[in-house]
């Protein structure tokens, strides 16, 4: 009786999810080829850094394979040898970085027929050009969302040689030869396109963030325990019509000592399921816990969870919980987790700086998430969804 309550209670959300099959639209890579981009080519030529600048156009060129390739600096103008072209010093020759000229390319494609992917250092040279700069970028982010499409932001801390010519480049402040400075993607992506292209990012830089971001499907995540005496896990116990795995936490006694366990996803191994693990860790993440008896009682029941007393508590992060037991023959509850995203990247902090004279981080770059820290993260669809039913 209580498998088939909890089959007909544990239900998907209705958020898109990740696209099962690819649009397959063409894909247009804009680079900058301002000086200051000559730090990621690194004469050594790493092969073994996968956020190398040349893994990264290597990357591209296997997983996306760009139809177009344009270079922004002074102006845009396209690549005419492709991809063979940018991992050339003297491709990056430009004394500006008019990155706006390209916000100017995606707005004319209104049908949102093609995905654009942006890649650079993401510095101007000066604070008002940087600001301006990110603002721009998310009143066009804001349109393209609104007509359907998705916000990719990709970074990495990426191999560098800092440029003694170009006083505006990243560098440390040490005067290090070899170190690491911010490299980012800003893909404006179609409709269907997703999986796609955040498996071609996750694969090469170290972040993702993605807005909206797709949810998973049910059956992609489960709780992981390990039991211990007098308390036990079975994380399918029972799958429900929506194929939403519920976890069975059974105690044989009242215990006020928790059994830890993680929410993990069942595909860390294909490129998608990789990128659907980095673009949910790129996120921070807010749960949301309800709970309800595990009873017919046809009227809705779910109520938000009280941290004090209840059997279902969360743990040091949002992938982790606790869970207790008032032990065996008492009432069974069935916990709704919902892990709904906040409007801004979890990496931010360690990429946008904090002043204009930071001499790595990225000044202006929280402009560009500003519109979506400002919206309340539990009125977005959740991305996760999870049940368990403790006794």
């Amino acid at each position: 009786m209580d498998l088939a309550r909890a089959q007909k209670l544990a239900v998907a959300g209705s958020a898109p999810a990740w696209p099962a099959a690819e649009a397959g639209r063409p894909v247009l890579l804009y680079v900058d080829r301002s000086e200051s981009m000559r730090g990621f080519l690194d004469p050594d030529y790493p092969t073994r850094v996968d956020t190398d600048y040349r893994s990264v156009l290597d990357g591209f060129d296997a997983r996306l394979h760009p139809s177009r390739v344009f270079g922004f600096g002074n102006g845009v103008r396209e690549a005419g040898q492709g991809l063979g072209v940018l991992g050339s010093r003297e491709f990056y020759a430009d004394g500006n970085t008019q990155m706006e000229d390209v916000f100017a390319l995606i707005r004319n494609d209104s049908a949102l027929a093609s995905t654009h992917v942006i890649v650079g250092d993401g510095r101007r040279g000066s604070p008002d050009a940087a600001n301006g700069q990110y603002v721009a970028m998310r009143r066009l982010a804001e349109g393209w969302i609104a007509s359907g499409g998705t916000l990719m932001v990709a970074s990495s801390a990426a191999p560098f040689r800092p440029v003694k010519t170009d006083p505006s480049g990243c560098r440390d402040a040490a005067g290090e030869e070899r170190q690491t400075c911010p490299l980012y993607a800003f893909a404006f992506v179609a409709p269907g396109d997703q999986g796609r292209v955040a498996a071609a990012l996750g694969a090469v830089f170290q972040n993702l963030y993605a807005a909206p971001l797709p949810a998973l499907p049910g059956g992609a995540v489960r709780f992981a325990a390990a039991s211990r005496p007098g308390l036990s896990m079975e994380p399918a116990w029972v799958t429900s019509a929506d194929s939403m795995p519920v976890a069975r936490v059974r105690g044989t006694a009242s215990t006020n000592e928790p059994l830890a366990a993680s929410l993990v996803l069942r595909d860390t191994v294909s490129p998608l399921g990789r990128a659907a693990l980095k673009a949910l860790r790129g996120r921070r993440m807010i749960a949301a816990i309800a709970v309800r008896a595990l009873s017919d009682d046809p009227r809705p029941q779910w109520r938000p969870s009280a941290v004090s007393g209840a059997l279902m508590r969360p743990g040091r992060d949002a992938f982790s919980y606790e869970f207790l037991s008032r032990g065996a023959g008492t009432q069974r509850s069935l916990y709704r987790l919902q892990l709904h995203p906040a409007g801004e990247p979890s990496w931010l902090e360690a990429f946008d700086a904090e002043s204009a004279t930071d001499a790595r981080r990225t000044y202006g770059l929280g402009r560009l998430f500003e519109s979506f820290r400002a919206t309340d993260p539990l009125a977005a669809p959740a991305a996760v969804r999870a049940y368990a039913v403790v006794n």
